[in-house]
């Protein structure tokens, strides 16, 4: 015989009966009878209190990762091949950096010494000759030539560096390949960016003056044109800020010429003048 328990709702239908732990008659059918289980839509169209809250849910996860921990051997071998990768990255690190640093290094040498090249580069002055004339002899010996003065407009280009030229640079004054006078440059100072009047003196060369220079010293009218040249060779100082002296140089200066007579008129018809560092 089966007995059935009651729960604790009532409803007989929602539980399966319990099986009796005692043995069945002699005469009874050992095999079991198929019970009834309940209804599913009729547990969840009428639950009751009761049975949600005794129900059980099992929920099983599966695991998707499997995690390990490593002999100690296995470890040691693991972290040996990590270390040169950490070094080699590093060296990597290291040489980028440096040249990263080479390179801006680079561009403010570069950008330092154009600076330098723009601002105290310096420029030869230009020279012009404004006026020529003719000194008498202080002797009255044929043999003796006459003297000449030359002045000279010069100009200084350079805006922030003044110049000091040296009383040694020597000038040459010819007509056609024959010298005629030779002196030494004056001494002279002169501001940035200015431009100064310098007279040069020259003594008369011994032998005999060319025939056409004679001519035009003795005119008075200003109709015996000649055309001289003169070179000269001048040492210079350039100076900066607070007279800082920066270089010692040397330019080169060579002028041609026409004057309209060496006798009376002094007057400069036509000349181009040259002038550049050596």
């Amino acid at each position: 015989m089966e007995e059935r328990v009651s729960n604790e709702s009532g409803d007989k239908s929602d539980e399966p009966p319990l099986h009796s732990t005692r043995s069945p008659p002699s005469g009874s059918d050992l095999i079991p009878k198929a019970r009834r289980f309940p209804s599913r839509k009729k547990s969840i169209k009428h639950p009751s209190p009761e049975a949600i809250e005794s129900e059980t849910y099992i929920i099983q996860i599966p695991k998707d990762q499997i995690f390990s921990t490593p002999s100690p051997e296995n470890a040691i071998i693991a972290e040996r091949h990590r270390l040169p990768q950490k070094k080699e990255r590093s060296c990597c690190n290291r040489w980028l950096c440096i040249i990263v640093a080479l390179i801006l290094l680079a561009l403010i040498i570069g950008i330092l010494a154009w600076t330098f090249h723009i601002l105290f580069t310096p420029k030869a002055p230009l020279f012009t000759v404004v006026n020529v004339a003719v000194k008498k002899p202080l002797s009255t010996h044929k043999k003796t030539h006459p003297g000449y003065q030359i002045t000279f407009e010069t100009e200084n280009p350079n805006g922030r560096l003044s110049i000091s030229y040296g009383n040694k640079g020597d000038a040459t004054l010819s007509y056609k390949n024959h010298k005629i006078g030779t002196g030494k440059f004056p001494e002279v100072d002169q501001d940035a960016d200015s431009s100064k009047s310098i007279e040069l003196g020259l003594s008369g060369s011994s032998g005999p003056l060319p025939h056409d220079v004679e001519t035009s010293i003795q005119d008075k009218r200003g109709e015996k044109h000649v055309s001289l040249s003169i070179k000269m060779d001048i040492p210079v100082t350039m100076k900066g800020l607070g007279g800082i002296k920066l270089r010692r140089k040397e330019i080169n200066v060579v002028c041609s010429f026409k004057v309209s007579s060496l006798g009376a008129g002094k007057v400069v018809l036509s000349q181009k003048c040259q002038s550049k560092f050596k």
